[in-house]
């Protein structure tokens, strides 16, 4: 009897699979969740017979509760600078000193971040991967990185930096740039790379690649908007599936001169105005005026506008499928605010002009 030929089954496609997030060591669990419970100090007592955390939040001790602790999570807390350690007997207690996250709010802050794109933000960079920051030049994407940098202070994490970054405690990469010096960064082991400016496709495919590593990478792009940072990655040939499995966050930003808060006066929004922001016909609105505090200008400084685009599993999709530009803008920004919206959001709340806005909507 002949034996049939097998048929051939046609391979069915398969949806990609993106890396696993980065996994956090015991010491930064440790420390993330004081930050998410807002604690000012971690209790940490290592014995013979366990050990137990407790976490001094709003003033008060917490209860102790039983936690896992070995010689890693001993010895990672002993080279931390904020940390404490006494000896009791067998047994050794920890205090290591957190800023229940108020210091890093306020730097957030000063810069002109929300509490909600904080929140949305860091669980991004606990995550790793690449996270880009673009802006035009002079927009202040450097002071953001640097800000975002110090989500790590009192944490085990290496960092490394090219180019012009002032980030206390990190190694600083110098004699080269571009793809030299991120595979210069790499050579010495870094769980962070954070860059002043991706500077064409070789730089790009580094970054990604590092990224891909499983290292967090901080890298500022000249780029207009969050989507058009993904354009120019998917322009320099980043491949797609690279670059949708590495990319963890896309900020974009812009600045505005900030109203001086003595001497802003209500004003009503001009017919104009109103129409291009999108305003009620005779919206309250501030104009500057000038006093003694803003020696005469009206404005005290500036603020930054800002916008992100998270990674989530619909856009991987779609920059791995190369979706275009206006589907990638209408998933991220569904419940989130653009440059446009955000910069409208300054307006309302009095911090900067309708001017201002007009002139980030506009691009």
């Amino acid at each position: 009897m002949e034996t049939e030929a097998p048929v051939p089954v046609a391979d069915t496609p398969q949806p990609p699979v993106f890396p696993a997030p980065h996994a956090e060591s015991p010491a930064e669990a440790l420390i993330a969740e004081g930050r998410r419970r807002r604690a000012s100090h971690i209790h940490l007592e290592i014995g013979p017979a366990g050990a137990t955390v407790r976490m001094r939040v709003a003033g008060q001790l917490t209860e102790p509760r039983r936690h896992h602790a070995d010689r890693t999570l001993a010895a990672a807390l002993r080279s931390l600078a904020e940390v404490s350690v006494l000896a009791q007997g067998e047994a050794e207690r920890f205090v290591l000193r957190l800023d229940g996250g108020e210091r890093r709010e306020r730097a957030f802050e000063a810069i002109g971040m929300s509490r909600a794109l904080v929140d949305t933000l860091l669980p991004a960079l606990r995550r790793g991967g690449l996270v880009l920051v673009a802006g035009p030049a002079g927009s202040g994407r450097s002071t953001t990185i640097a800000t975002l940098l110090k989500h790590f202070s009192g944490s085990t994490r290496h960092i490394a930096t090219i180019g012009t970054l002032p980030v206390e405690g990190a190694t600083r990469i110098e004699g080269c740039a571009g793809a030299a010096a991120i595979r210069a960064a790499l050579e010495q082991d870094p769980d962070v790379i954070a860059l002043d400016g991706l500077d064409g496709r070789e730089a790009a495919a580094a970054a990604a690649e590092a990224a891909e590593a499983g290292h967090l990478v901080l890298a500022a792009i000249d780029a207009p908007d969050a989507v058009s940072a993904i354009r120019r990655m998917r322009d320099w040939r980043v491949e797609p599936f690279r670059l949708a499995s590495t990319v963890a966050a896309v900020l974009a930003q812009r600045l505005v001169q900030r109203l001086c808060p003595d001497c802003r006066r209500p004003v009503q929004a001009q017919g104009s105005v109103s129409a291009l922001l999108g305003f009620d016909s005779g919206a309250i609105v501030y104009a500057p005026v000038g006093c003694e505090s803003c020696e005469g200008t009206g404005f005290a400084g500036e603020t930054g506008v800002f916008e992100a685009i998270v990674a989530d599993g619909a856009i991987r999709r779609l920059i791995n499928d190369g979706g275009d530009e206006a589907i990638l803008a209408r998933h991220a920004f569904l419940r989130a605010p653009n440059l446009g919206s955000a910069a409208r959001a300054l307006v309302r709340e009095g911090l900067t002009t309708p001017e201002e806005a007009v002139r980030i909507s506009r691009g």
